[in-house]
């Protein structure tokens, strides 16, 4: 009886740390978001709005951008550039900059072109 119940005891302790790791190992990788998405969703395409163009206008170039970006960077090294332009360090904005040049003036090439 005795064995059976420290077996039972030993189980539910065995239970309770697993789920922990697991739990432990979901909450990591929800912080380790894409920062390419991140950059996107809540840099590019809103800054690009409030630059006065479209919303699709705006996805369009920084789609563009988020690709040349992906060929260059590793996630993590794009997630540090990402840390320091959001900091306000210029060289981190003007490498972002860079970047969206082409694309963006593709965008506005093709408002301005449009037939």
């Amino acid at each position: 009886m005795i064995n059976t119940t420290r077996q039972t005891f030993l189980s539910i302790a065995l239970l309770i740390v697993g789920l922990g790791t697991v739990i432990t190992t979901v909450k990591t990788v929800r912080a380790q978001s894409d920062p390419f998405t991140d950059f996107f969703n809540k840099d590019c395409v809103p800054e690009a709005q409030k630059s006065g163009l479209t919303k699709e206008e705006a996805q369009k170039g920084c789609t563009c951008t988020v690709n040349s970006l992906k060929n260059k960077y590793t996630s993590n090294d794009f997630r540090n550039l990402l840390t320091k332009y959001r900091g306000g360090d210029a060289k981190a904005k003007q490498t972002l900059t860079s970047y969206g040049q082409t694309c963006f003036d593709q965008v506005l090439e093709d408002i301005l072109f449009e037939n």
